[in-house]
């Protein structure tokens, strides 16, 4: 599921699960992208000498789990393919509709009930472009609007989780809601979604291989330790970073303060600095006289909750909201949690 349930609890029989259930979720009824299943950071280690095949729908052979890298942290790569392919749904989508000058769109993470909506205006003159013209336009703002969408839509994935959404019943998911992880797997993915895309591979099949080709390369670029390696950097901030089933670290850097999203990096392992990525935007978007009002809502009572932090009736929009949510939820991880969350 693009859903993400992570495994809090070290048992090897929801492991297991977590290996089943992208081969049994599959792509979802709309064409979306296949489920993933996500790990805490503390749990569940992936050999990163068997990242395997990405695969958007069924088959494949994929690699997934928890890698530390010396320069982007602690890695889960079923956020950073959950969301690759969530960015690449939301191109297809909005491609098709701007090429078709069509008012809007939208695009729902398969197995949770959240929608992303996308309202179009269009400049004066866009009917009257030929189609070859449109098609153009329509790719270079579709690469403009998909990551935006696929990341905010992970953000407010975690934002439910923390105020309360089980979206698997048994799992109490606010234990892991924001982990220290999370946020940077995803932007990563999403990132990876559109170079993948910007070099012409937008079938599945091309898509597939080239999302295989770029996690080997992200990887060897955020020096990817081994397994082992992992667990230990990791064991070496028990009783600090987490404990006896807690979390205590939280990673809540949108990149809303500062256009940047900067990982967690355990201290004592490396003198190079993090690699820090840049939050995708709107921006841009004006190069060709489109604007678009972006809205997020979900059905469970949570949604409610953040409708009123944000101090909104109507859906909350991510570009507007979004940061007064997140002072909302660092103040509480800190005042009443006592997390560290940066």
């Amino acid at each position: 599921m693009t859903t993400f349930s992570k495994n809090i609890n070290h048992s090897l029989w929801l492991i297991a699960i977590a290996g089943l259930l992208p081969a049994l979720a599959g792509c979802s009824f709309t064409g979306g992208p296949r489920g993933r299943w996500g790990f805490t950071p503390q749990v569940g280690y992936g050999n990163p000498d068997r990242l395997g095949t990405h695969s958007y729908g069924f088959g494949g052979s994929e690699g997934y789990g928890i890698f530390y890298t010396l320069r982007g942290g602690s890695i889960d790569l079923d956020h950073v393919r959950g969301t690759a392919d969530l960015t690449r749904w939301a191109y297809v989508r909005a491609y098709d509709t701007l090429r078709k000058g069509k008012g809007g769109f939208t695009v729902s993470p398969n197995f949770e009930w959240t929608t992303n909506k996308i309202k179009i205006q269009y400049p004066i003159g866009w009917k009257q472009l030929s189609q070859a013209e449109r098609d153009k336009l329509a790719r270079e703002a579709a690469l403009i609007i998909a990551p935006t969408v696929g990341y905010n839509s992970m953000i407010w994935h975690e934002m439910l989780t923390w105020k309360g959404t089980h979206f698997m019943l048994f799992e109490p998911e606010f234990t892991s809601a924001f982990s220290w992880d999370d946020l940077y797997s995803d932007l990563t993915g999403s990132l990876m979604a559109i170079q993948a895309i910007k070099e012409g591979n937008v079938a599945t099949g091309d898509y597939n291989r080239a999302m295989t080709a770029l996690i080997q390369k992200e990887f060897q670029t955020l020096h990817v330790v081994p397994k082992q390696k992992a667990i230990a950097i990791t064991e070496s901030v028990r009783g600090t970073w987490h404990g006896s089933g807690k979390l205590m670290k939280r990673n809540m850097d949108t990149g809303y303060d500062d256009g940047q999203v900067t990982p967690a990096l355990i201290p004592g392992y490396t003198d190079e600095p993090p690699i820090s990525k840049p939050m995708p935007t709107f921006d841009g978007l004006q190069e060709f006289g489109i604007t678009v009002k972006y809205t997020v809502s979900s059905t469970y009572f949570e949604n409610g909750k953040l409708k009123k932090i944000a101090g909104t009736k109507s859906a909350v929009e991510p570009v507007k909201h979004f940061p007064t949510i997140m002072k909302n939820i660092e103040q509480e991880a800190i005042q009443k949690y006592g997390y560290m969350i940066r």
